[in-house]
């Protein structure tokens, strides 16, 4: 099985976050919006992980989405 070429261009949206990541030549340059607050962050990146854990609207979203189920 052939692999596809690497991108250098990521978009992802989910809800109202928009997340860009260009790749460079050493990391990832990010680019992160959200509808309802506008630019969140912009800047060279190694991990996303941390940047988003660390937002109030992001976390608040984990929050709501915990797995659990009510009936």
């Amino acid at each position: 099985m052939r692999w596809p070429e690497a991108a250098d261009e990521i978009v992802v949206r989910d809800g109202h976050l928009t997340i860009k990541l260009f790749k460079l030549a050493d990391g990832w340059y990010a680019q992160v919006e959200s509808a309802i607050e506008g630019r969140i962050f912009e800047g060279r990146v190694t991990e996303m992980s941390g940047l988003l854990a660390g937002h109030p609207m992001v976390s608040g979203l984990a929050d709501e989405d915990d797995g659990s189920q009510e009936e």
